[in-house]
């Protein structure tokens, strides 16, 4: 309301009451006067006898009433504080929902465990889900997960780097240098073992296709972040993060399906399959024929079979421990 408003409405309100205050006077006084036996004493005495009662009618009256005010106010006072409490507990609510994680996990390396309750809890998203999806340098660990899964999901979509591109492997393989498992050994032999794992990956993705169709893009991955993506929730991890340096597993966090992290992710991630210059599917109407034909392409020479039974043997010689685990896992949880 306008300052000119209010003021506008205060002249109206003395006007009203100056009004009823002369129309009751006036009332009054010819009611007063129509007595014609009524003599000056008396009607002094009259008007003395009614102001002391108006007096004391006063006092009570503004004894009660406003004690009947004060409790009216605090009354409103309190269903209003209540209510702007709900409103703001709710808007902090859907704030929190809507920017923050849901929960966060420390960096840890694997010679000390894997994360129980990182791993807990994406297994319990896993087993609800009909969509998976990963982004990262490497999904080393993807295939060896969804294995163990007891009700695999629908759809599989995965982004990594290439192993044909040699300047982000020589990247991720010098941020590996840090890592406990990894000291001691040099760069060139950092890079060629990543370069194994990541056509390892692609092997047993297309193994999968059993299951079900698996998306595979190629994009050129910084390793600043990685996320795995259910229907539920995302799990996004900080490389490079203030508690993370040095540590194999990074901190992470998990993002509700509501938050606006998670629907930017995945928005992101199905632009990332439109415009990846090299994307391929895999199903189940494929043979070792087509992988090998892929493989090629990808890294420009000659792959026999006996090259794909080699990695294959490798992967799951490389995620035994880890699998172990998540076996030891599913039985605790049951």
């Amino acid at each position: 309301m306008t300052t000119s408003q209010t003021d506008l409405r205060k002249t109206l309100g003395w006007y009203a009451f100056a009004l009823a205050s002369v129309i009751t006077l006036g009332g009054g006084l010819l009611l007063a006067l129509s007595d014609r036996a009524l003599t000056g004493t008396a009607l002094m005495s009259a008007i003395g006898v009614n102001l002391i009662a108006s007096v004391a009618f006063a006092v009570v009256f503004s004894t009660l009433s406003s004690r009947l005010q004060e409790r009216g106010l605090h009354e409103a006072l309190g269903e209003r504080v209540d209510q702007l409490s709900r409103s703001l507990f709710q808007e902090i609510a859907e704030t929190n929902q809507t920017y923050l994680p849901v929960a966060t996990y420390p960096p840890l390396d694997p010679v000390s465990g894997y994360g129980d309750q990182f791993n807990v809890d994406m297994t319990h998203s896993l087993e609800g889900t009909s969509f998976y999806a990963f982004r990262g340098p490497s999904p080393r660990y993807v295939v060896a997960r969804l294995r163990c899964a007891r009700r695999p999901p629908q759809q599989v979509r995965v982004v990594s780097m290439s192993p044909g591109d040699q300047r982000a492997i020589a990247r991720r393989a010098s941020d590996r240098r840090q890592w406990v498992r990894q000291q001691g050994k040099d760069l060139p032999t950092l890079e060629r073992e990543l370069r194994q794992e990541l056509i390892r990956n692609i092997v047993v993705l297309f193994d999968y296709r059993r299951v079900c169709p698996v998306d595979l893009a190629y994009i050129e991955d910084t390793a600043v972040y990685r996320f795995e993506m259910f229907d539920d929730s995302m799990y996004l991890s900080w490389f490079h993060g203030p508690r993370s340096a040095a540590r194999e597993m990074p901190e992470s966090f998990r993002f509700g399906a509501e938050s606006m992290v998670y629907r930017i992710m995945r928005q992101d991630l199905m632009r990332k399959f439109e415009i990846a210059p090299i994307h391929v599917r895999f199903d189940a109407g494929q043979d070792d024929e087509f992988l090998v034909a892929h493989l090629e392409e990808l890294l420009g020479e000659p792959v026999t079979g006996d090259d794909l039974r080699r990695w294959r043997e490798g992967y799951d010689a490389y995620v035994a421990d880890f699998t172990e685990y998540l076996g030891d896992l599913y039985r605790r949880l049951d």
